[in-house]
């Protein structure tokens, strides 16, 4: 009698550790999975936005509208946009230098707000 037990509790423990082993190869796997999905995207979303820098730049015609509108706000007058560039961020963290100069050049080009109407 005391060897039938044995032998039931050892055939459910066996099982038991069965079942979990089995249960933890799933998740591994699940996240193995998933893993891989997300390098993928990764990959694929790095890819695109390569893509999207390297792609010559268009504006497209409400863009040019604000921007002639902002340019109207503030110049007095007939005006013409030249050009439109984008400026890109640098790969690294700007200098105190680059900050500062940037900075006191903005600083000079501050316009004056003069009264609109004819006086």
């Amino acid at each position: 009698m005391d060897t039938d037990i044995l032998r039931l509790g050892l055939e459910i423990s066996l099982i038991g550790m069965g079942v979990v082993y089995l249960g933890l190869l799933l998740v591994t796997g699940a996240i193995t999975l998933m893993r891989r999905l997300d390098e993928r995207w990764r990959a694929a979303e790095k890819q695109g936005e390569v893509e999207a820098l390297l792609a010559a730049p268009t504006i497209d015609s409400t863009t040019l509208v604000l921007l002639a509108a902002a340019a109207a706000t503030l110049v007095d007058g007939r005006h013409r946009i030249r050009g439109v560039r984008r400026m890109l961020p640098g790969e690294g963290p700007a200098s105190a230098w680059a900050v500062t100069g940037r900075a006191v050049l903005q600083g000079s080009h501050v316009m004056s707000s003069r009264p609109r109407g004819g006086d």
